[in-house]
């Protein structure tokens, strides 16, 4: 019997473990490993700040994952050992015949000096609970969304924010005592979007009386200042979005060579080890304008599916499936009750070609969906 060891059961870990379970059935052998006991996609922590639903509803236990032919293990990978397809947990070593890194990417707000003590991480699960607690009890001020550092998952994540906290103030009587900035290192609102799509986002936030800057860099935050290159910024509420970071065993295993991140072929994903794949955040996909492919779950699931159709079709004798096209989507919510569709062809030249669809509340409910119909797929009804 073959095997499969998957590093990380996120958006992408999950994809390739239930589809070679469905490509292949119990004849192979699937252990997929992560600490986390339970899943939770990250739209949840906003739903779960502006009131649209809880943690709790959004969580499933990766111990029902355990079936003939797949094995869940919560466990700490402590190792990576590419050339041999293993990885090292509390409990040894576990090797296999196919080996599928997809640790994702982590926040480090240690990264940006004061911005771990003096801002809220909303990337940051435990961390909803306090920033909850802290917007009940702002009544007037200032509330700041600061990007921090570079790459960040789900690039529109923190304008949705902002979006969602216009949307909860207003219902509360409060948004006129409160004012609501975003700033961003970054030249552009959104740079995946290109000049028109940061332009677009731009006039949605000025609608709404969202202030915003591009080009911020952060230098330190320091009380209640966060102190720029050239200048600063008071706050009441910080929430600092801070640069993410591949989990020190990646860099440890030699995958990511003298860079940050892992290397793929972008159309296979494999590494440069044979039958060695990475996926999703862990892994940086240049395009070609020399941006990177946006860190997103949905991504990292289209990935999933390649990599477990190219393993299965190894297995089998088959011919491989057809390359990674880069070509994804995600819902972008406006408020609590809209979204826009964004789609986009990223592997596109000289530029990525992206559209955003009309802003409804069909959009809205279709990402409701979205959670729901992954959370069954991968774990079942109930």
């Amino acid at each position: 019997m073959t095997r499969t060891l998957i590093l990380g059961a996120g958006f992408g870990g999950l994809t390739v473990a239930t589809e070679l379970r469905r490509l292949l059935g119990s004849e192979h052998e699937i252990v997929l490993v992560d600490r986390r006991p339970d899943f939770l996609m990250g739209l949840r922590k906003l739903w779960a700040l502006v009131g649209l639903g809880s943690l709790e509803e959004g969580s499933r236990s990766r111990g029902t994952l355990n079936q003939p032919g797949l094995r869940f293990l919560e466990e700490e990978i402590l190792a990576i050992d590419p050339a041999g397809r293993a990885g090292q947990t509390g409990s040894g070593w576990i090797a296999a015949d196919h080996l599928v890194v997809a640790l994702g990417a982590e926040p480090r707000p240690d990264l940006v000096p004061g911005l771990a003590e003096h801002a809220h991480n909303v990337w940051d699960q435990a961390a909803v609970p306090g920033l909850t607690d802290a917007l009940s009890q702002l009544e007037e001020g200032r509330l700041a969304i600061v990007i921090a550092g570079v790459p960040y998952t789900c690039p529109p994540a923190p304008y949705e924010c902002a979006m969602l906290l216009d949307d909860h103030l207003r219902e509360l009587g409060l948004r006129e005592r409160i004012q609501l900035v975003v700033t961003t290192i970054q030249p552009l609102l959104m740079p995946n979007a290109g000049a028109a799509g940061s332009e677009w986002l731009g006039q949605q936030l000025d609608a709404r009386q969202i202030e915003h800057f591009t080009g911020r860099k952060v230098e330190r935050v320091e009380g209640d200042r966060v102190i720029y290159g050239d200048g600063e910024l008071a706050f009441d509420l910080l929430i600092g979005v801070p640069p993410h970071r591949p989990p020190p065993v990646v860099a440890q295993s030699g995958l990511t060579g003298e860079g940050v991140w892992v290397t793929v072929d972008p159309a296979t994903l494999r590494t440069s080890h044979d039958h060695v794949y990475a996926i999703g955040d862990v892994t940086m996909i240049k395009l070609a304008n020399g941006l990177a492919l946006p860190k997103a779950g949905v991504m990292a699931e289209l990935e999933g599916r390649i990599v477990a159709a190219a393993i299965a079709a190894e297995i089998r004798g088959e011919d491989p499936p057809a390359a990674f096209d880069g070509q994804g989507f995600c819902f972008m919510e406006m408020g609590k009750t809209s979204a826009t569709l964004i789609e986009g062809d990223f592997f596109a030249a000289p530029e990525p070609r992206i559209q955003l669809r009309d802003v409804s509340e069909a959009h809205a409910q279709e990402k409701h969906s979205f959670e729901a119909e992954r959370l069954e797929r991968w774990f079942g009804a109930g």
